[in-house]
């Protein structure tokens, strides 16, 4: 039987692989699907970098990062821009020179590495300043059975032609939650969501949640829709090594004594300000000299978020409780999860709510709302609370602290449940949308 000829659109993959800002959400989904895809003995995968504003770059840097994966993945390349072979190489060189540490395999002042610079800043300014250079965006739409967009930024049909498209879709926030977004977020949205051919493109979708959601809102019928679950990866787990867990918590400055944690970058649809009053409702009540509320969580990546570093400061007494440890690295997620007494993510809104499964595989109780995604994930293996409900956030919480055989009885639970769950089943559930896009065209 013949292999199913894929084009994977690797564009964010290879923007973001080079820089030390923090990479989550879709970049890690998208490279966990491809790794996966690549085992296939039924698929022929092919990386290009298709979307973006810059034809030329979007193809180098989606070249570089399949070049630096160690070991090699079993998945070719094609560039999508038009360019002869030689110029071809030269941006290569040039664009590898970019990268962190490339000009420094060479002496400072030796002519490989002053040509480089020369020729760097030179096709910089014909692409960039004076558009003399300007590489013409292609795509060879024959040469392949179904185009994959894994991220946002679905392309063009005039410029995918008349191949299957498979776009992958992970929440509809910006359009039926707009609040919990900047407006700059809604409009990229809109403009993404309004290329998607509900009649002829196929939709891969992170949960049922959302698979609902989104052919409420595009009517597209269910059976172009399929749902990916997510998966932990296999660092989650377990750790009950004492040290390891103490060096981390003086890392992240926690100090002795329990701990519930929550990862989330501060924005509105997290809850934090919300979670936050709860703790310190529940600091009020019992009276606990020993327990710390740990918000894990890149700042930076948050937006809007006034309300929840307001909230943190309104009380005096117990402010002191909170560690908000910023970016925590992902070597160190696993003993954080380990070492905390709960998990708690009261979201509004989860389009998944991966943190939430990564707790459970680390043998974690999770408190996690009853809304949304949530509780696909979850299942019987946490406590679900009405998430804008003080008293049951408060009483789940205590049920906790003070309850060290409930604990463990969900964290037995949530080791079962996460054990559902691989990176192998979503990267098979995506395949399943691959060859029904290729069958629909193989029937016109």
């Amino acid at each position: 039987m013949a292999k199913l000829k894929v084009a994977i659109d690797i564009s964010i993959l290879g923007d973001r692989f080079d820089t030390v800002d923090p990479r989550h959400g879709i970049y890690n989904v998208t490279e966990e699907v491809l790794k996966e895809i690549c085992k296939r003995q039924d698929i022929e995968l092919t990386a290009i970098g298709l979307s973006g504003e810059n034809a030329l770059a979007d193809s180098m840097k989606a070249f570089l990062y399949l070049e630096s994966q160690t070991p090699q993945l079993s998945c070719s390349f094609r560039h999508t821009f038009r360019s002869n072979r030689s110029l071809t190489n030269l941006y290569t060189t040039v664009f590898r020179s970019m990268l962190p540490g490339g000009l420094d395999r060479w002496p400072r002042h030796s002519p490989r590495y002053v040509s480089l610079r020369i020729v760097r800043g030179l096709i910089h300014r014909m692409v960039y300043q004076y558009r003399v250079l300007n590489p013409r965006r292609v795509f060879d739409a024959k040469y392949f059975d179904v185009f994959h967009c894994p991220h946002l930024t679905l392309p063009l049909k005039e410029l995918t032609g008349k191949v299957p498209r498979v776009i992958t879709i992970y929440d509809l926030i910006p359009v039926v939650k707009p609040e919990f977004v900047t407006s700059g977020q809604v409009s990229l949205f809109k403009r993404s969501l309004a290329r998607i051919d509900a009649a002829t493109d196929c939709v891969v979708c992170i949960s049922e949640f959302t698979k609902r959601e989104f052919c409420e809102y595009t009517s597209m019928s269910p059976d172009r829709c399929f749902v990916a679950p997510l998966a932990a990866g296999p660092s989650f787990r377990r750790i009950t090594d004492p040290e390891a867990i103490r060096n981390t918590r003086a890392r992240y400055g926690i100090p002795e004594g329990n701990y519930f944690l929550s990862l989330a970058a501060p924005q509105p649809r997290k809850n934090l300000a919300h979670l936050i009053r709860s703790f310190f409702r529940l600091l009020e009540e019992r009276r606990l000299s020993d327990t710390y509320l740990v918000l894990a969580g890149s700042k930076e990546q948050g937006w809007m978020s006034e309300e929840v570093f307001a909230t943190a400061a309104s009380s005096e007494r117990f402010r002191s409780r909170l560690i908000f440890t910023g970016y925590v690295h992902d070597s160190d997620l696993p003993v954080l999860y380990s070492g905390a007494v709960a998990f708690l993510f009261p979201s509004l809104y989860e389009g998944f709510g991966l943190p939430v499964l990564e707790a459970m595989a680390c043998g974690t109780a999770v408190i996690a709302s009853n809304t949304t995604s949530l509780p696909e994930v979850v299942g019987e293996a946490g406590l679900l609370i009405d998430p804008v409900d003080v008293n049951e956030l408060c009483a789940a919480m205590d049920k906790l602290l003070m309850n060290c055989e409930e604990r463990d009885r969900l964290g037995r639970l949530g080791i079962a449940r996460s054990s559902q769950f691989s990176w192998k089943r979503c990267a098979d559930e995506t395949a399943k949308a691959y060859h029904y896009a290729a069958g629909e065209k193989a029937k016109v």
